[in-house]
């Protein structure tokens, strides 16, 4: 049945589309229906000798693919296939309801965004919490847990306990850390020696972490073993797409030379007995070609001096960056927490902005990085899996 309650009849023609290109158009009988090109569905035979039963990979050679292949026969068997003989006598059929969730959108390009920005007066209601046992035992808390990170960027796992391997746990839920040139984890402490500004305890100003990377670790996990009892330390953090939102309402061309004009990333330095010296040139706002932002790039202390744009470029980048830094730290976008310790920290490294107050004492953080490849992966695996599940 449609959305209307009408019972559907499916019917298949072969037609040109408005371009005149060879197409086969499925009528529901109901008004509605959808548009195939000859070239996709042959491409996408689903017989055996096209498609593995295994994976659902194209098993065809692109080199010998026919794109010039047209239907000799076409028909629609017991109102949910569609059956098709091309004409060199290649024989197709497709589920209808896999063709449905594969149509074209009528001209229109689909995304997926399932982001939701936050600001100050939001924080305390999206910045959800789960216990440590939840998400190591249960894959329904896992996947909540790997959920809330992708629509709000941010959340934290509490009752981790004080042992220094909760964060090695924590990733195997999820597959495995991605190692940097800082290890695979790390400690976040005063550690004098270090080049890295992270590792004194004053103020830490927001940043997204390893902006010098090509590929960027998209998720921190920071374990809080030790945090100073009396006031310092306090996490800040903004969410930068609803800096990027406000920049863009006030002056939308700041906006664009900040997510047009390039920025030399460095890092150049020492740990733990291994030098390093990274250059990566990006903006500060990466969108992707839907105008989505994909990623934000903001680290004063990585921001090279050597500027790869022309002296004009350089005075309108500096007007447009003052515009993003005072709207990253206004009080009604930025948001100020402390960590307790058995804590586990998680967020979005490709968008939140995160800091921190300084503090006298000690304090000690463990941290490590997951690739969002790898989130998106699981959590496809375990919604599939927790369906099958709940059906059966």
């Amino acid at each position: 049945m449609n959305s209307d309650g009408g019972v559907r009849r499916w019917s298949a023609t072969d037609s040109s589309g408005g371009d005149g290109r060879p197409e086969i158009r499925l009528d529901d009988g109901c008004g509605g229906g959808s548009r195939y090109p000859h070239a996709w569905l042959r491409n996408n035979c689903q017989c055996p000798s096209c498609t593995s039963a295994e994976s659902g990979f194209r098993k065809q050679v692109i080199r010998d693919f026919r794109f010039g292949s047209a239907p000799a026969r076409l028909q629609i068997i017991s109102n949910n296939k569609l059956y098709v003989k091309w004409d060199d006598s290649h024989e197709s059929t497709y589920d209808l309801q896999w063709l449905l969730e594969r149509n074209f959108n009528e001209g229109q390009e689909r995304h997926e965004n399932q982001q939701v920005k936050w600001t100050a007066e939001s924080f305390s209601a999206i910045f959800r919490s789960f216990k440590y046992e939840d998400v190591i035992k249960s894959d329904e808390t896992l996947l909540q847990w790997l959920e809330t990170l992708a629509v709000y960027g941010i959340s934290v796992i509490k009752n981790c306990g004080l042992e220094h391997d909760r964060v090695k746990e924590l990733a195997r839920r999820v597959a495995f850390l991605k190692k940097t040139q800082y290890g695979e984890t790390f400690k976040v402490e005063v550690n004098s020696d270090a080049t890295n500004l992270a590792y004194r305890s004053t103020y830490l100003q927001l940043h997204t972490d390893l902006p010098y990377y090509e590929y960027t670790p998209g998720v921190i996990l920071l374990h809080c073993i030790v945090q100073p009892e009396s006031s310092g330390g306090e996490s800040e953090v903004s969410d930068g797409l609803s800096v990027c939102d406000r920049l863009k309402e006030l002056d939308v061309d700041s906006y664009k030379t900040l997510s047009t004009v390039p920025v030399r990333w460095i890092d150049r330095g020492h740990d733990a007995g291994y030098s390093f010296h990274n250059i990566y040139v990006s903006p500060v706002i990466c969108e992707d070609s839907y105008g989505n932002i994909k990623r934000i790039n903001f680290s004063e202390h990585h921001r090279d001096s050597k500027f790869p744009v022309s002296i004009d470029k350089v005075h309108i980048w500096y007007d447009a960056i003052e515009k993003f830094v005072k709207i990253a730290y206004n009080n009604k976008i930025i948001s100020t927490f402390k960590m307790q310790p058995g804590d586990i920290l998680t967020f979005d490294n490709h968008r939140v902005l995160h800091g921190r107050k300084g503090y006298q004492g000690s304090r000690l953080l463990i941290g490590g990085y997951l690739d969002w490849d790898l989130i998106k992966s699981r959590t496809r695996v375990l919604q599939s899996q927790l369906s099958n599940k709940n059906n059966n």
